[in-house]
């Protein structure tokens, strides 16, 4: 309901309008006079303008009651106008300025009281003797015109304008702190809105390196199977049946892994195998070495069980290792994986002797994919050529 107010300024502003003039209809039993009525009228008109302008209507409804005061009309519902004027600077206008009319107020209202009181104290001129006829029957009389009206003087006026400015002031209060919440709100809606995208991101780049080592390990292995199938093809038939069944077997396995990934995506899998970790190395391993490509797989230390996290990585490292070598040791390159496990971490190297001597070139995730998934980890890595022939990697993980 307050919100509805709030949003309907002009509504509101009517809304008291057409109350206080109703109220001040109703109350108003003595006949006043056309001034006063025209008085009145200007102050109810001042309202409509409140909220786009309320020292407009806190100085119509000053300058009004003070025409009502100097009328000797009693007070009605229109001499409120000022307490709403002032009110709405409180709320809405300058602090100072509210503060400043304030204190004009109340200035004036001590001046009026003071004069009130004075005027109404002041001793009557001695009238000769006279003979006083009471009436039991007449009505009694309600109030002296002669009184100067002070509508309670600077306390009960006084006391108005300070509540009313008070009032105005915690509405304003309360203003600013709803609004900071709303922005507190809306900020933090963002800040949400924002960690989801960048999590999306981050899952989105965590997917592609996992796509990239999955697919470029499986079809490096599969074109030197194919490879080595073609050249036995004639000569050894058996020995092109082995390549042909290795290339079945790598391309199973990459698909086994695409399906876990596209899984992570939401995908229905219902049978997708776990993703592959340090105990699949050896089979990778084997992979490799099936496809023509030497490889020496050891294990120091007492194996133990990994994080899932450390795990993948340590399988991911050691994967795109060897397609680098695949791919860039050329022929009659020999491989050597060691893997070691210390008290609080778990190294991998992955060595070979062939004709690299510098970093693979290219724009695909390797090293940098690497890299990236142990800095990631808070691990350290190493990649380069080594002193005597052939490249090295080398990685640290935190386990």
């Amino acid at each position: 309901m307050l919100a509805l107010f709030r949003n309907r300024p002009k509504a509101v502003d009517t809304g008291l309008t057409v109350l206080i003039g109703l109220s001040t209809v109703v109350t108003a039993d003595d006949p006043e006079g056309f001034e006063w009525w025209l008085a009145s009228l200007v102050s109810l008109a001042s309202l409509l303008v409140r909220h786009r302008n309320p020292v407009i209507t806190f100085a119509a409804g000053t300058t009004v009651s003070l025409l009502h005061l100097t009328m000797g009309n009693d007070l009605h519902p229109v001499d409120v106008v000022a307490l709403l004027g002032l009110f709405s600077v409180a709320a809405w206008g300058s602090r100072r300025l509210s503060f400043a009319l304030l204190a004009a107020g109340l200035l004036v209202t001590a001046a009026w009281s003071f004069y009130a009181s004075e005027a109404n104290t002041r001793t009557p001129v001695p009238m000769p003797p006279r003979i006083i006829v009471i009436d039991p029957l007449a009505p009694p009389t309600e109030r002296d015109d002669d009184q100067v009206q002070d509508w309670g003087g600077f306390p009960g006026v006084g006391l108005s304008l300070a509540v009313a400015w008070l009032a105005g002031l915690n509405t304003r209060q309360r203003r600013i702190r709803l609004s900071a919440l709303e922005q507190r709100a809306a900020d933090l809606e963002r800040e949400r809105d924002t960690q989801a995208a960048l999590a999306v991101a981050a899952e989105r780049g965590r997917i592609s390196r996992e796509l990239h080592d999955v697919v470029a390990h499986a079809l490096s292995v599969v074109v030197l199977q194919a490879q080595g199938a073609q050249a036995e093809l004639d000569r050894r038939p058996e020995r092109a049946r082995e390549a042909l069944d290795a290339i079945v077997g790598t391309g199973r396995t990459a698909l086994s892994e695409i399906r876990w990934l596209l899984g992570a995506l939401g995908q229905d899998t219902p049978d997708r195998e776990p993703q592959p970790g340090a105990e699949r190395l050896p089979r990778l391993a084997a992979d490799v070495r099936s496809a023509g490509t030497p490889v020496e797989f050891a294990v120091e230390g007492e194996p133990r069980p990994l994080s899932s996290t450390v795990d993948l990585a340590a399988y991911r490292i050691v994967q795109e290792a060897l397609t680098n070598v695949v791919k860039h040791a050329g022929p009659g390159a020999s491989v050597t994986i060691v893997l070691r496990y210390e008290p609080d971490e778990l190294e991998i190297e992955v060595t070979d002797d062939g004709i690299a001597t510098e970093a693979p070139s290219g724009t695909g995730h390797g090293l940098e994919g690497m890299r990236e998934r142990v800095n990631v980890l808070g691990g350290t890595f190493e990649a380069g050529p080594r002193p005597e022939r052939g490249f090295a990697v080398r990685a640290t993980l935190p386990s």
